[in-house]
């Protein structure tokens, strides 16, 4: 009785279609992708393109500012003992303008880079993740079409 429910249910070609050579070779892809560049992709994907843009400028503003304030520790140990010996006659708002000039230009340029990197890193990803969510829906029409058709056959 079950088996003659198993046939005209037609489900012995849903057990076929289940271990569709075609469908475990799209599983292991997308189990690899996943585990490889996926991560990178679904970093992305939690964003909209300006946020993701300015969240990575906001990093390397972070990473800009403490840059300089290492590099301004390092000058002043460099160059401790003349600062020490000419402490009356240094020219401290001269040297604070100096430093501040360099910071505002390596931070310019650093965020300038950084903004054009994550444009592109999303927009890539963004290609990358359309051709596989476009692979996944024809994919899954072709299945749904032979269904019907299956459907309609029986």
């Amino acid at each position: 009785m079950l088996y003659l429910n198993i046939c005209r249910l037609n489900l012995f070609d849903e057990v076929n279609e289940l271990l569709n050579e075609n469908k475990i070779k799209m599983m292991t892809k997308m189990a690899i992708y996943e585990k490889n560049e996926g991560k990178s992709m679904l970093k992305t994907a939690k964003y909209f393109k300006g946020d993701y843009i300015a969240f990575g400028v906001l990093k390397t503003v972070i990473a800009t500012t403490f840059a300089g304030v290492i590099l301004l520790a390092m000058y002043f140990l460099c160059n401790a003992e003349g600062m020490i010996r000419d402490i009356n006659n240094l020219d401290y708002i001269g040297l604070a303008k100096k430093f501040a000039l360099y910071y505002v230009l390596m931070l310019i340029v650093f965020c300038a880079i950084a903004g054009f990197v994550y444009y592109f890193r999303y927009e890539n990803t963004r290609k990358v993740s359309k051709s596989i969510f476009q692979g996944l829906i024809s994919w899954k029409d072709s299945i749904q079409g032979r269904r019907r058709n299956n459907y309609l056959e029986a």
